[in-house]
């Protein structure tokens, strides 16, 4: 019988339901409580499991043609593109935030099954009992390990449980977090790599705290067992941060300074040579990049219509493998290309300005009508190098490799300190040749400057390849290299290069005219020469009456294309730029 109270608010209650008190030690209720809670954090740790797994797959599809061109990332499924850089910024970040959530949810949930397993053993004394009603808790496995049946948490289940935890709360993270640093490494940008190498040690330090919390109280592992796992897990987390602070680095990276000298792992890992076969490194990672063969022309047949095919100005591509690729017009304008590989390049209208390819490697690249000016060029290999028409105005060549370089009709304008070999400098400019100048500073030693240039690129081989290539610099050497350019070459050279006298008025303007009607290489060396010829204005390079035949000749070219192959693809500017030269003609 139901006895019902008068409230001052009108309202009857039942009398019964006004004195129910909660019983906090009701097992039914923490039972449904804690199964909820299992519930929701298995949704989470599923979103987690999936999240992991879409990060891997988009580290996974960056390619280092995708670096280099900095193009931006496809998400799977969402399809939706991101930033090059902005993603390997944030993505890292939401990992470890994600992370960090279903750490504190799982604290909460091992919270409450602590207390479960207490409250269990007093109302339930019969062990058997308790297994029965333990069988009526949600099947989360990690809600099973922590309060579920002893064989759930025992033996080869119990194991096996506890493996799958520990695979997607410490393992999984902490290499996908490693896979972006890894992925990202030959980009050579230090503060998103520190930040990577951040996140990382974040993610150890939330392990470390939470992962001590999500076990039972039977846990199997005590006692000496218990502390092995404790000091394998301290290793495994001295192995990770070694290898994301120490041997995944990238050439010129602050911290190379601060540390050991290259060890055989970090070779190994990460500085091993290059397979010319198949154009890969022979280390099992990289931390430059490596795209010989690729042609970074958008559209070939559009070429001749614009002025930059690529940017990459300011970029850091040191050590980088460029081998043959296919670089028409591009433009690294204070780029960072020491010690690079640039084997057979085509470079072609390319603008290199203020460029540092100290000790690069330029053997027969393509360069005609680049720009070069003040490129630093010390200790670089030019063999056989094409660089008719190009611009290497107060360009640093000092003891770079010159044997068999092209160089006619250029403008060199450069110093040449202690630069060896043979070129050819057939009607080149070469008035304002510097031989003597160093490329140090006069309160700077030569060990000073070249160890400060070989810092930049990793040790090993390619450090010391660099090394080599500057030693012919070093002024304490009892003897000069054989083939070494003094400024008494320069001169004879520029005497003899350039045709005198009446007699001989218009040679040098007929021969520019053939050298820029070349078919070879065209329009790129037409249009150097152009360009060299607009900037210079220099009657003494050459006078009006050679100016004029210079111009009409490849003039000739715009009406019959046979007159002058080497102006095809010329653009509207171009023939601008050459109209206004005309102009100047008498």
């Amino acid at each position: 019988m139901l006895i019902y109270c008068h409230w001052p608010n009108g309202l009857f209650l039942p009398k019964r339901l006004a004195h129910v008190a909660i019983d906090p030690k009701d097992l039914g209720e923490l039972q449904k409580a804690l199964n909820e809670a299992a519930g929701k954090a298995s949704v989470l740790w599923t979103t987690f499991i999936t999240f992991q797994l879409y990060l891997a797959i988009a580290f996974g599809s960056v390619t280092h043609r995708d670096l280099f061109l900095e193009n931006s990332i496809k998400l799977p499924l969402l399809n939706v593109d991101l930033p090059l850089v902005g993603f390997f910024v944030v993505a890292p970040a939401v990992l470890v935030i994600l992370h960090f959530y279903v750490f504190l949810q799982l604290a909460g949930l091992a919270s409450r099954a602590k207390d479960y397993n207490t409250l269990l053993g007093v109302d339930v004394p019969d062990a058997s009992d308790r297994q029965y009603v333990r069988r009526r808790l949600d099947a989360f496995p990690i809600l099973q390990f922590l309060a579920g049946p002893r064989d759930q948490r025992t033996g080869f289940l119990g194991f096996s449980l506890r493996v799958i935890a520990w695979i997607t709360l410490v393992a999984t993270p902490v290499l996908i977090l490693l896979q972006a640093q890894v992925t990202f490494l030959p980009y050579h940008r230090e503060w998103i790599v520190w930040l990577q190498r951040v996140a990382v040690l974040i993610d150890l330090v939330l392990i470390w705290y939470f992962w001590i919390h999500l076990r039972s109280d039977d846990d199997s592992i005590k006692g000496v067992w218990r502390k092995a796992w404790m000091y394998l897990g301290g290793t495994g987390t001295l192995c990770v941060v070694i290898f994301s602070t120490y041997l995944a680095t990238f050439p010129g990276e602050s911290i190379k300074a601060h540390l050991p000298e290259l060890s055989l792992l970090q070779a190994l890992l990460f500085e091993g040579g290059v397979d010319a076969v198949h154009g890969r490194l022979l280390s099992v990672f990289s931390n430059r990049l490596v795209l010989p063969d690729q042609s970074f022309v958008v559209d070939s047949e559009k070429l001749d219509k614009i002025t930059v095919s690529r940017s990459f100005r300011g970029r850091d591509l040191r050590l980088a493998v460029l081998d043959r690729a296919d670089l028409r017009k591009a433009d690294f304008s204070g780029a960072q290309l020491q010690g690079a590989g640039l084997f057979e390049a085509q470079l072609q209208g390319a603008s290199l300005v203020e460029a540092q390819l100290q000790g690069a490697e330029l053997y027969k690249a393509q360069l005609q009508g680049a720009l070069l000016v003040q490129a630093q060029l010390q200790g670089a290999w030019l063999v056989g190098a094409q660089l008719q028409g190009a611009k290497l105005d107060r360009a640093q060549l000092q003891g770079a490799v010159l044997v068999g370089a092209q160089l006619q009709g250029a403008v060199v304008n450069v110093l040449v300190w202690r630069a060896f070999g043979t070129p050819n400098l057939y009607l080149a400019d070469l008035r304002n040749i510097d031989a003597d100048q160093k490329p140090w500073k006069v309160d700077e030693t030569f060990a000073k400057w070249r160890d400060a240039i070989a810092n930049r690129v990793p040790a090993g081989p390619p450090s010391d390849l660099v090394i080599e290539r500057l030693a012919v610099l070093d002024p304490t050497r009892k003897k000069e290299p054989e083939d070494v350019l003094d400024q008494r070459y320069w001169d004879r050279a520029h005497s003899s290069s350039q045709p005198q006298g009446k007699k001989v008025l218009g040679q040098r303007a007929m021969s520019l005219a053939d050298l820029a009607c070349s078919e070879d290489s065209a329009p790129y060396v037409a249009r150097g020469l152009l360009q060299n010829l607009k900037q210079q204005g220099d009657p003494e390079l050459l006078d009006a009456g050679g100016l004029k035949l210079f111009t009409d000749r490849l003039l000739k070219g715009k009406s019959d294309p046979t007159a002058c192959l080497g102006v095809r693809g010329f653009t509207d500017t171009d023939w601008a730029d050459l109209s206004k030269l005309t102009l100047t003609s008498p």
